[in-house]
C-alpha cells in the first residue's frame, strides 16, 4: 500500500516589513492594543506593489523542492491553494509550474479561502496514495494586502503576504496521511469577503470609486466561532483514528489569533508547547499560515518528530474549515 508523506517545505515573506510602530505613524494614532496583546501580531511582511503571488509561491516552491532533495522535473502536479491569485485566470499554479521548469506537471488552483491549503493537503495525499503521482508540489499563498483598504484601522493591521510550500511524496513506509474531517457552511457566505469582480459583480467604475473590490466585512464575525468549531471536528477526526486529543503531539492551526490558540489547546488537554504561533512576525497570512508555520516549526523547533500524531486544521469565510490527521 502506498502512503503520502510531507518531504520538504519552504517559506517566502517579503522584505519590506511593517511593525506596529509604522501603522501609529501612518495612521497618526496607535492601532488597538489588542494587536499585540490579544491578536499577538507586533509586525506584518508585505508585498507593496513590487511583488506578486507568483512572485512569493515560486520563491517558497523553489525553497521546498530543494528541501525534499528532488528536481522539478520530478513533480507530477503543481497545485496552489489561494483566494488572491496572480490572475482571475489562467491559474496561478500554472505561472509557476512555467517558471519552476516543473515540466512533467500538470497544474492548477484551488480556492478554499483561508481553509484552501489544508483542503489541498487532503486531495493531494489521497491524489499520492491511489497512485496517481510520486511527488505534488502544493503551495499556499496570500497577498491580502492588495485588497485591503489603507484607510482602515481595524483590516490593515491584520494582514501580512506570505507563501508556504510542501513536497507531498508517494512512499511505502507506514506513516504519513492519516485522516481528514471537512467542514462547511454555505449560509455563511456573505460575512467577508472580495465580492467583487467575478459574475455576480463584475468590475465597474462604480463599484472601484465605491472600493467594492476590496475585502469587505458586511457581517461580525463570532469572536469565539473557531473556538467552539475546532475542538469538536479535531476530536472527531482523531477519535475516529483510535486517538484521543491528548495523544496529538503537534498541532498547527489557523494563524489569525493568539488568543483563540490560547482557548483551544487547554480545552483540548494540550499544552502550548505542542503548537505554534508565527503571528507575531508575519501577521495572518491565511491560505499561506499552515504550510509558514509547518516550515518554521520543523526549522526552527526540529517539530514535528518521526512518529509524531499531527493535525492541521484552518478556517477561512465561505464558511470552509479543513482538518487533516497525519503521522509524520
Amino acid at each position: 500500500m502506498h502512503h503520502a508523506s510531507i518531504t520538504g517545505s519552504g517559506l517566502y515573506a517579503p522584505e519590506r516589513i511593517e511593525t506596529n510602530k509604522d501603522l501609529n505613524e501612518f495612521y497618526g494614532e496607535p492601532i488597538k492594543d489588542s494587536f499585540e496583546g490579544r491578536i499577538g501580531i507586533f509586525q506584518r511582511h508585505i508585498t507593496g506593489n513590487s511583488e506578486s503571488s507568483a512572485d512569493m509561491a515560486e520563491k517558497a516552491a523553489l525553497k521546498a523542492i530543494l528541501d525534499a532533495g528532488i528536481r522539478a522535473e520530478d513533480i507530477g502536479l503543481v497545485v496552489v491553494a489561494t483566494d488572491t491569485p496572480e490572475y482571475l485566470s489562467p491559474p496561478t499554479a500554472c505561472v509557476v509550474q512555467g517558471r519552476i521548469g516543473a515540466v512533467n506537471a500538470g497544474a492548477y488552483d484551488i480556492n478554499g479561502s483561508c481553509s484552501g491549503f489544508v483542503a489541498a493537503l487532503d486531495s493531494m495525499c489521497r491524489i499520492v496514495i491511489s497512485g496517481g503521482h510520486e511527488h505534488i508540489l502544493l503551495i499556499g499563498v496570500y497577498n491580502m494586502t492588495k485588497f485591503v483598504d489603507r484607510s482602515n484601522a481595524f483590516l490593515v493591521p491584520l494582514f501580512g503576504d506570505g507563501a508556504g510550500a510542501v513536497i507531498v511524496s508517494r512512499t511505502e513506509e507506514e506513516g504519513g496521511f492519516i485522516g481528514s474531517k471537512l467542514y462547511a457552511d454555505g449560509t455563511q457566505y456573505d460575512f467577508m469577503g472580495i465580492y467583487a469582480g467575478g459574475t455576480k459583480n463584475p468590475l465597474t467604475p462604480e463599484r472601484i470609486a465605491n472600493k467594492e473590490h476590496l475585502l469587505q466585512s458586511l457581517k461580525p464575525l463570532p469572536a469565539d466561532r473557531n473556538i467552539n468549531l475546532w475542538p469538536p471536528i479535531i476530536t472527531e477526526l482523531v477519535e475516529r483514528h483510535g486517538l484521543k486529543t491528548t495523544e496529538i503531539d503537534f498541532i498547527i492551526c489557523t494563524q489569525i489569533n493568539k488568543w483563540i490558540i490560547d482557548s483551544v489547546m487547554p480545552i483540548l488537554g494540550l499544552p502550548m508547547e505542542r503548537t505554534i504561533m508565527i503571528m507575531g512576525e508575519y501577521g495572518y497570512t491565511g491560505s499561506a499560515c499552515i504550510p509558514m508555520a509547518l516550515d518554521t516549526a520543523r526549522k526552527t523547533l526540529n517539530k514535528p518528530k518521526k512518529g509524531d500524531n499531527v493535525v492541521f486544521i484552518a478556517s477561512g469565510v465561505g464558511l470552509a474549515v479543513a482538518s487533516v490527521l497525519f503521522k509524520w
